[in-house]
């Protein structure tokens, strides 16, 4: 053998068992989990039993910071900034890696090149409710009387450039009506001023708040029902099967993570969301738990990104 040839077969040697020596090693430190929303949502309670089972597992403290602002690019863009050593990671949703990029010029990040995906964590489908005396209870008898009104319905969300003002887009395209958008600075007010009538629809996750009997669920935005509200119709069933919204939350690192890390990372993960204890914890928050690796990540960020940009999400956004 030659020595050129000798010196190639060294290195790679010496590559592969840094690689696995970072893989064993890893984590050696605390990890950082950043949540783009406040503490108490799906969002942040998701990610916190995430923590709690990496940190059993890895014996090594897992922490969540709460990082938002700006529809959820605040804290998205910290972890893309953050250095490419695997103990800083970003829960983040179909907002923050779809919606705010095509709907916002100034995102200051790019979903796909600046991350390094590791997981799906799960989808938490959506439903539409109502004040309790909206004179619809489904979806069909909402849009004829939105078409009866002379004036336009308001539709409440909790904040601009996010999935939730897809859904109210979604909605206008389907119905072909013409809503009155009332962005919230979170979900709780925005259900608060529905259920006291102030406003007269919202569309958000399966929540703790939907218990209010000042509201009422008229369907859930997708192809199905759901097992916890089992005599909602789904939006297909009454109809109108055109509503993709991306209603999926996921972990991200920095780009540039090496292999090892990267692969220690989404094990660490998945082994954590296959446990039936995670599963049902974050169950009870509206996320409903189907994990899939980095790579299945990859291709349904670029499959949601080419969906919304046809629907053509950031035109409608610039000429409201």
């Amino acid at each position: 053998m030659s020595t050129c040839k000798s010196l190639m077969l060294g290195a790679m040697l010496l590559c592969a068992a840094a690689g696995a020596s970072a893989a064993q090693t890893f984590p050696a430190a605390p990890v950082r989990i950043v949540v783009s929303t406040p503490p108490g949502g799906a969002s942040d309670t998701s990610a916190r039993v995430i923590a709690e089972g990496l940190s059993s597992l890895w014996k090594q403290p897992v922490v969540v910071e709460n990082k938002t602002g700006a529809s959820g690019t605040i804290g998205a863009a910290a972890v893309a900034r953050a250095p490419a050593d695997g103990y800083t990671v970003f829960f983040g949703t179909g907002s923050t890696h779809v919606v705010a990029p095509l709907m916002l010029p100034d995102t200051p990040y790019d979903p796909e090149r600046d991350f390094t995906p590791l997981a799906i964590v799960g989808y938490a489908p959506f439903v539409l409710f109502a004040r309790s005396d909206l004179p619809a209870n489904t979806l069909q008898e909402l849009v004829a009387y939105a078409k009866a009104q002379k004036s336009d319905l308001n539709f409440g969300t909790s904040g601009p450039a996010t999935i939730y003002e897809v859904a109210a887009l979604l909605l206008e395209r389907e119905g072909k009506l013409k809503l009155n958008h009332i962005p919230y600075k979170g979900l709780a007010p925005m259900a608060m001023d529905v259920a006291a009538g102030r406003v007269d629809l919202g569309v958000g996750p399966i929540d703790g708040y939907l218990k209010n009997d000042k509201l009422k669920v008229l369907a859930v935005l997708g192809n199905e029902r759901v097992a916890s509200l089992p005599d909602v119709p789904s939006s297909a069933e009454a109809g109108y099967p055109g509503f993709a919204v991306p209603v999926w939350a996921a972990i991200w690192g920095p780009p540039g993570l090496p292999a090892p890390v990267a692969a220690a990372l989404e094990h660490g993960l998945l082994q954590v969301l296959g446990e039936s204890q995670v599963q049902g914890k974050i169950a009870a928050t509206g996320v409903f738990v189907q994990a899939a690796d980095g790579r299945a990540l990859r291709g349904l960020v670029r499959r949601d990104l080419t969906a919304l940009k046809e629907f053509g999400a950031s035109q409608a956004r610039a000429a409201r």
